[in-house]
């Protein structure tokens, strides 16, 4: 694709509304313990999906998934959600997500099916406190939320419950992905 005919707006665009989407769906954390560590991040996983493949199939170069997990970090550290180790780890994960397109090739859709699946994993960063600092985080749950929110995060806590909303956060970007690309396909048939 010639630079020229890059939308360099609309994929900035893109990018806050990918932040946003993710943001928004962080409220159904408040329904259930379940519904933050799990639900959230794979709701968002499959909403983030459209954005980034609008972005992707216009910007065939390194930097869409750093751009996207910047604007995230960004949003998130500015409200006050992350801290500055977190914000870092976030654009690291957009960097991965850019390695595995650029290792694979930009050029080709299947970088884009394989590349995005790995962004929504930044949002786990968002919450990986619960892993890393966890009596610190019931702490904080109890405070906002109350102490039976709290005791259900402790059930949540577990190295086997952060495999599995990683395992879940890939597949479902994956399927997220690959439901944009259809649609996408499908919308450009019928235009």
């Amino acid at each position: 694709m010639d630079k020229s005919n890059i939308n360099y707006l609309g994929i900035i665009g893109c990018a806050f509304l990918y932040a946003i989407t993710s943001f928004a769906c962080a409220f159904l954390g408040f329904l259930s313990p379940w519904c933050w560590i799990v639900v959230f991040p794979v709701l968002a996983a499959v909403l983030g999906a459209p954005s980034y493949l609008w972005a992707a199939s216009r910007w065939q170069r390194f930097g869409v998934g750093t751009l996207f997990a910047f604007v995230l970090a960004v949003v998130l550290l500015v409200m006050g959600e992350i801290d500055v180790t977190q914000y870092l780890l976030m654009v690291v994960v957009g960097l991965a997500s850019d390695v595995v397109r650029q290792v694979i090739g930009t050029t080709y859709k299947r970088s884009i099916l394989l590349a995005y699946p790995v962004l929504p994993l930044g949002i786990l960063v968002w919450l990986m406190k619960l892993w890393t600092d966890s009596e610190w985080y019931y702490q904080g749950a109890a405070e906002e939320i109350g102490a039976d929110y709290a005791e259900g995060l402790k059930t949540l806590s577990s190295p086997w419950a952060l495999l599995l909303v990683i395992a879940l956060t890939l597949a479902v970007g994956f399927i997220g992905i690959r439901i944009a690309a259809a649609k996408m396909k499908s919308s450009k048939k019928l235009g």
